[in-house]
C-alpha cells in the first residue's frame, strides 16, 4: 500500500515537471531543445523559381542576421501548406519582414512547380538536403513557421496552418519580441 502511494505521489510531481519542461523547451528556455540554425546552413536555391522577377536565392545562415526572419517549412504535397499559402503571400508584402521557405521531404520539381503556379512568397527558398535545418530546428511535421531575431536567434514558432487568428495570436507577438530583442 505504501509503495502505491509513493508511486502516485511521484507521478503527481512528474506531470507538472514534464509540463514545465515542455513549456521551457517550446519557448527556448532550455538550450538543449531550443531550435537553432545549423552551422553549415547554406543551401542552393530551388531551381527555376523567381522572386520579384529575379532568380531566387537559397537559404544561408548569414541571411538570418539581416533583420527579423520567418522561416516557413512546407511541402508541395501537404494540404495544410497549400491552404496557408494565401496567408504567406500576404505576409510577404509586409515591410521589413524576411520570409524564407524550406521545402521539406519534397522534390525540387514538385516544390518548384507549386511555387511557379501559386506564386512565390519567399525571398529565399531551398529544398532541404540531408535534413540539416530540420535537425537543428528540432523540426517535426509541416507546416511550421519559425521566428528569428536579428541575431539569428530562435524566438518562437507557429505549428500548423497560418490563419488570420494564428497570425494575430502567435506570429505577430513573436515578431514583436524578435524586434525588441534586436
Amino acid at each position: 500500500m505504501l509503495d502505491r502511494r509513493v508511486f502516485l505521489g511521484l507521478a503527481g510531481l512528474a506531470l507538472p515537471a514534464a509540463g514545465a519542461f515542455g513549456y521551457a523547451a517550446q519557448t527556448g528556455r532550455i538550450d538543449l531543445l531550443t531550435p537553432t540554425l545549423p552551422e553549415e546552413a547554406d543551401l542552393p536555391p530551388l531551381p527555376g523559381v523567381t522572386y520579384n522577377d529575379q532568380p531566387i536565392k537559397g537559404l544561408t545562415r548569414s541571411a538570418f542576421f539581416n533583420g527579423v526572419s520567418l522561416l516557413n517549412v512546407w511541402a508541395s504535397w501537404c494540404p495544410d501548406c497549400r491552404s496557408e499559402h494565401d496567408m504567406l503571400m500576404k505576409i510577404a508584402q509586409w515591410p521589413g519582414i524576411q520570409l524564407y521557405g524550406l521545402a521539406a521531404d519534397d522534390t525540387a520539381a514538385n516544390a518548384g512547380s507549386f511555387l511557379r503556379e501559386a506564386g512565390n512568397p519567399y525571398s529565399r527558398v531551398s529544398l532541404e538536403r540531408d535534413r540539416l535545418y530540420q535537425r537543428a530546428l528540432k523540426h517535426r511535421g509541416v507546416p511550421q513557421t519559425y521566428v528569428f531575431n536579428t541575431r539569428g536567434e530562435y524566438v518562437d514558432k507557429v505549428t500548423g496552418v497560418l490563419t488570420q487568428a494564428s497570425v494575430e495570436s502567435r506570429l505577430l507577438p513573436a515578431m514583436d519580441r524578435a524586434q525588441r530583442a534586436a
